[in-house]
């Protein structure tokens, strides 16, 4: 297949009855239920079982809410608010809020900046604010939580992937706003990129940030199109280049979780997304969500499901990235 002729519906139907035939380790048929191809200006949906409803993307969150601070950093440098970046502390912002009571922690969480939140590098050795380690607990306590969990390690040392970060990074945003953060979002970015249909849950006052964000796969692969965009959508800048090139450095080498073998790979984190060795980009969540973003091919690969176990899925991904399929 030619450069010019990455995707058709023929090729797309073909990739439709892949997934649709595929089966999971436990020699189950996939739960599916959307696969999003846009190449150029040509879109191919396909909603597995009839299925139209929204979906919770999960981690692909974390992206959404990167590039959110990308919205208020614009902002700030364009006057509309104080200055803030990559490099702002958080404590100042959120001291007033939280309940400190482990005071070893102190001096760590006042090294702290927003950048240690992109990248997972807090310092904690413990997965914070996944599912499991929260049920027992009043959402309205997850933040006084998240702050009294142990900070082993000095920010910027030690990465581990937990939801801990972008939380965080939600109460940052919503007191240096001194604005609820889903209307603020709604006004500066879904509106104006006609994201309607979406709900992001809240974890006590503030949304949860790395996760529970409710879309459907049009909508999601709007953000995928201001990624591929540089920022840029209907005329108007929302995300500067310089802030997008942040995102999409690499910040962190994930070799844990990596897989040298293939070409869908999570060789590194950038802020908000995994970044494979080819050029490359993807949004990834439990069950899943991806949001994939090929710029030399003009490409957005959205994949919607309640998988557990998701190697299928990202074998076929890869094998679409390759032309294999």
């Amino acid at each position: 297949m030619s450069k010019g002729d990455f995707m058709n519906q023929s090729k797309f139907n073909h990739i439709v009855n892949k997934f649709t035939q595929e089966k999971d380790k436990h020699n189950h048929s996939l739960k599916m239920h959307t696969l999003l191809i846009k190449n150029k200006n040509q879109c191919y949906v396909h909603h597995f079982n009839n299925t139209d409803n929204s979906s919770d993307i999960r981690s692909i969150s974390k992206t959404v809410l990167t590039l959110i601070l990308g919205v208020v950093i614009r902002l700030s440098e364009e006057g509309a608010y104080p200055k803030i970046s990559d490099e702002t502390y958080i404590y100042p912002i959120i001291k007033n809020n939280i309940h400190l009571e482990n005071k070893e922690n102190e001096a760590k969480l006042k090294k702290v900046k927003i950048k240690h939140l992109l990248t997972h590098t807090i310092g904690y050795e413990d997965l914070l604010l996944m599912r499991h380690d929260i049920a027992h607990l009043d959402p309205f306590e997850y933040l006084n939580y998240v702050v009294n969990a142990p900070i082993v390690h000095e920010p910027g040392e030690y990465y581990l992937y937990s939801n801990a970060g972008f939380y965080l990074l939600s109460v940052v945003l919503q007191e240096f706003l001194q604005e609820d953060l889903l209307l603020f979002t709604k006004r500066e970015l879904f509106d104006p990129l006609g994201v309607k249909d979406f709900k992001w849950e809240k974890y006590g006052n503030y949304i949860a940030g790395a996760t529970r964000l409710w879309l459907k796969p049009e909508e999601l692969l709007k953000f995928g199109e201001l990624l591929l965009q540089n920022g840029k959508m209907n005329g108007k800048q929302f995300i500067t280049e310089n802030w997008l090139q942040k995102m999409l450095t690499i910040h962190i080498f994930t070799d844990s979780v990596d897989t040298p073998h293939a070409t869908f790979r999570k060789y590194g984190y950038g802020y908000g997304i995994w970044l494979a060795k080819d050029p490359f980009y993807f949004g990834h969540g439990t069950d899943g969500q991806t949001l994939t973003i090929i710029p030399d091919k003009e490409t957005i690969i959205i994949t919607l499901a309640k998988q557990p176990d998701i190697k299928p899925i990202e074998r076929i991904i890869n094998d679409i990235i390759t032309n294999e399929i």
